[in-house]
Formats: structure tokens, sequence, C-alpha cells
């Protein structure tokens, strides 16, 4: 799997959090290590359930997002300034239909898995209340660690993810680097819906908005 997409990696990721054991705590309980550990270990449940169809797991996916990912806020990073120009609904849609991209791109790709663990490495606060958690993805064909960082951010309500770093390039920049393309081309965020509507219609689970191939 190439690391040139790091949102593709990311669903990768995620799925190694449903087949990693022991992974190591960085900090006392409560710090922004642990909370990277504990999604791993409830996303565990699911895997661990052998009568849980994809789908099944598809929605614990979606819980997943919907409870330790910033999803709102990455929503608006993603659509960078065509944020401000969308209509409320729009925003809303959008939010909605990337979440559900998302959530199909990990079912599909779950069978990328093959072995991998993650080990967290450490962590660095970078203001107030964000902190990178950094990690590895241990390979199991001998090739050198893949480096994954996750940046958390702490609120009234916790701590949520809001970006991830795979080798060094955000998920959340290359997305809307992408994004913005389709935008600019398809004339409005409403014409990026209406592609992201299309993709999730017709099946295509590629990560990659203007039609680019799976890998």
């Amino acid at each position: 799997m190439s690391l040139r997409h790091p949102l593709r990696l990311l669903v990768l990721i995620l799925g190694l959090s449903l087949a990693t054991n022991g992974i190591a705590s960085a900090t006392a309980a409560g710090g922004p290590s642990d909370f990277i550990n504990g999604l791993v270990a409830a996303a565990l449940s699911a895997l661990a359930n052998k009568q849980l169809t994809q789908d099944d797991r598809a929605r614990e996916f979606h819980n997943l997002l919907d409870k330790d990912f910033d999803m709102p806020r990455i929503s608006r990073f993603v659509l960078g300034r065509f944020w401000k120009e969308a209509t409320e609904q729009e925003k809303q849609q959008f939010l909605s239909l990337f979440e559900e991209y998302v959530v199909r791109s990990y079912a599909q790709r779950f069978s990328d898995y093959s072995g991998e663990t993650v080990k967290v490495t450490g962590q660095r606060p970078e203001g107030e209340t964000t902190t990178l958690v950094q990690s590895e993805i241990i390979q199991t064909n001998g090739a050198p660690p893949a480096k994954v960082d996750w940046r958390v951010r702490k609120d009234d309500s916790g701590f949520k993810i809001v970006d991830v770093d795979v080798e060094g390039v955000s998920m959340v920049l290359t997305e809307r680097e992408q994004f913005s393309s389709v935008i600019e081309r398809a004339g409005g965020v409403a014409g990026l819906n209406r592609e992201l509507e299309q993709k999730l219609a017709s099946g295509d689970t590629s990560l990659m908005p203007g039609g680019a191939k799976k890998e």
C-alpha cells in the first residue's frame, strides 16, 4: 500500500486498531497517549466478535469516528476557504457524506490487514490544547516501521483526534487539497457533494476525488 495517500493508510491504521494486542502506554492514565490506546482497546472488541459482518464492523467504525474523531472540525478544515461560501445545508450534507465515504472505504480495505502491529512511542505538546502522539506501524515483511503521528485535541468534552500524519504527510491537508480541486471543477461545495453522492451510490470507495483508481 502506498504512503502517498494518507487517508487510505489511515483506513488501514484503524483496521489495525481492530487487530492489535499490547500497545505500550506512554503516559499515566488519562493522557493523550492513553486516549489513543483506548481507541485501540475499544475497537478490539469489535474484531473479537467473529460473528460480526462487514456491515456490523462498518457501523462500529462509524461509532468510533463519531466518538473519537472531531469530524466537524476536520470537515471544516477539509473544505478550507469554501466553508464560508457553503450554505448551512451544504455543510451538513458534506459532513454526512464525508463520514460515510471514510466508513465505506474502511469496510472495503479491512482485508489489507496482514498482521501489522501498532506501537505508541511518545508524545509532545503542540499548544495548550493539542498534543502529537507518536506511533509506528510494525510491518510483518521486515520493512522499516511506518511513522504515524496522531494530533489529539482536548476540550471540555475530552480528547478528539483532529489529524493523522503518515510519514510526515497530513491526512486532512492532503484531503483539503484534493477536495479543493473538485470543488473548483464542480462549481462549489454543492458540486462536491453531488460527486460524493455518486461515488457512494456506485459503490466506488476510491479515496481520490475526481475518479482516481484504487491501488
